[in-house]
């Protein structure tokens, strides 16, 4: 049974080397890590040829794609049973596979998400200067539970759910490849959207009869100053270096035969989640479900508030409104610095900021010194049972012991 570690890249090539030198670190000899390199100017494939090792694939389309025609293009050539993708700037962990393993061996899951942990890279301009690992004790070796597709994806229908990361995601997640298959049996392609980790989180809860939900890491997701992500998203003023990012995805996407799930002038991604919520719900289940508009509304504004004046394009969004409800009566919204407090989403889940953990600096330069670090902090891999007070009773204890292998190390 082949694992694919798939990591679409562009331009990047001083974060992938350490990305698939994570990926490599497993002595699993069952998986293969796909390398798709959007037509990179960089060094990125000379970076991928110095790594020597059977397990590593690179493909190049010879040609500039849209993020989501990469993604579409780097799973063509992966060839496993379960697909992993992550970005360039992640990394994985090799208990994380051995976790993954051992899962799909005993309980042959449709997809397995789990709860990663962060790492900010040092920024040259702006941010941290050195790097940061955000995790917590509880995040290691937690409980693990079964969860019911359809029944989250009716949370997403009815606002109560918002962040994509609470669906079945391929991105930091694994899905089985019959999941995958039936995903492009009712849209053509696997990645239906503009933002194909938001996408397919939705997309894959139509497909998938089982999930399972583990709480300990898999892989670190990466963040940085050129991450799509933080130039996508940031509530802080761009930088040029950003703004540079968003013209390249803007361009690519408006130019991908699949048009883009909403106006890419709007950052929220619980926009992108809502508007996605309503494509799947069409394409795939015959608008079976009923989403509660109002209620994702409200969480939309309350996001699109924390952004800078510039890129809260009232009228496009509202627009957007109109358009996914046919009902909807114009606002004629004005821009303001503050969020309304009537407008704050009171019926979505969030959660707790994570706290920087205890690591010394040099094991903070990039992600491959942060997995080996970790690493020798977690120990053995993790093996978790499905009952939750045994899961938890093992979790204290796997806590006493990172603090212990924590205060060795230094």
């Amino acid at each position: 049974m082949k694992i694919s570690i798939v990591v679409p890249t562009r331009n990047r090539c001083e974060f992938l080397k350490y990305c698939l030198q994570t990926c490599l670190f497993s002595e699993d000899q069952d998986i293969e890590v796909v390398v798709s390199d959007n037509n990179s100017v960089d060094a990125t494939k000379e970076v991928v040829e110095s790594l020597s090792d059977p397990r590593l694939k690179y493909v190049n389309p010879g040609t500039d794609l849209s993020m989501r025609q990469n993604f579409e293009y780097a799973l063509s050539h992966a060839t496993g049973d379960y697909v992993i993708f992550i970005g360039d700037d992640d990394g994985i962990l090799p208990n994380g596979i051995a976790t993954l393993r051992y899962l799909i061996g005993k309980h042959q899951p449709d997809i397995i998400v789990w709860r990663h942990i962060t790492y900010i890279w040092p920024h040259k301009e702006g941010g941290p200067k050195e790097g940061l690992l955000k995790f917590r004790y509880r995040d290691f070796c937690g409980p693990l539970y079964s969860l019911e597709p359809m029944k989250i994806f009716e949370e997403f229908c009815q606002g109560k759910l918002t962040s994509y990361r609470d669906g079945a995601n391929i991105y930091h997640g694994c899905v089985a490849r019959s999941v995958i298959d039936r995903v492009k049996e009712a849209g053509g392609e696997y990645f239906q959207g503009q933002i194909p980790d938001v996408n397919t989180a939705i997309s894959n809860l139509t497909a998938a009869k089982s999930v399972m939900w583990i709480r300990n890491p898999v892989s670190i997701a990466g963040a940085g100053e050129k991450s799509n992500g933080t130039a996508m998203n940031s509530t802080n003023v761009a930088s040029a270096k950003q703004k540079k990012i968003v013209s390249s995805f803007t361009s690519l996407a408006s130019e991908d035969a699949v048009t883009p799930e909403i106006d890419l002038r709007i950052r929220s991604i619980v926009a992108y989640v809502y508007a996605n919520l309503y494509r799947v719900n069409h394409m795939h289940l015959d608008n079976k479900f009923t989403l509660n508009h109002t209620a994702w509304r409200q969480h939309i504004l309350a996001d699109m508030r924390k952004f800078p004046l510039e890129h809260q394009c009232w009228d496009v969004l509202e627009d957007f409104f109109a358009k996914i409800d046919p009902e909807y009566h114009y606002q004629g919204y004005e821009k303001s610095e503050k969020p309304l407090e009537k407008e704050r989403p009171v019926t979505a889940r969030t959660g707790k900021l994570k706290k920087p953990g205890k690591v010394p600096a040099k094991q903070l330069e990039n992600v491959a010194t942060v997995v080996s670090w970790l690493q020798s902090v977690t120990g053995k891999p993790y093996f978790p049972s499905k009952i939750v007070p045994v899961a938890l009773l093992g979790q204290g204890i796997k806590a006493i012991e990172m603090r212990r292998n924590i205060g060795t190390l230094k």
